[in-house]
């Protein structure tokens, strides 16, 4: 995804790492939308369903789970693509019937640079 294509969101409870992941991203030029919660996130989403380009959504988060918030995010979007991150592989098991073509994994603790391919 470039970073010309549109705007990101991140959604991570860990706010420490979601700090990071911004910065990053937004140091790339990606327009960032950085969330601690699937509830914050999906009511950007409502608002806006066009906006987004990409999602990153951590699979392991308190509240609205984030596979449920992954489903909700791909059925509100035709166009969008997604990364799925979790520190715990067996969580993407769950998300193998989501489209292969929009969805990708990215495992944690990941690089800097992983993040980067990870939205290309």
């Amino acid at each position: 995804m470039d970073s010309a294509a549109g705007r990101i969101l991140i959604v991570d409870d860990d706010a420490a790492l979601l700090k990071v992941m911004d910065s990053y991203l937004s140091r790339l030029g990606y327009r960032v939308d950085a969330c601690r919660s699937g509830a914050e996130a999906w009511a950007l989403v409502q608002a806006n369903p066009s906006w987004y380009a990409g999602a990153l959504v951590d699979l392991n988060m308190p509240g609205m789970r984030g596979e449920e918030l992954a489903r909700l995010i791909l059925d509100s979007n035709a166009s969008i693509r997604l990364v799925a991150m979790s520190g715990y592989p067996a969580w993407w098991s769950g998300m193998e019937t989501l489209d292969g073509n929009r969805v990708g994994f990215l495992h944690k603790p990941f690089a800097p640079k992983e993040l980067a391919d990870a939205l290309k």
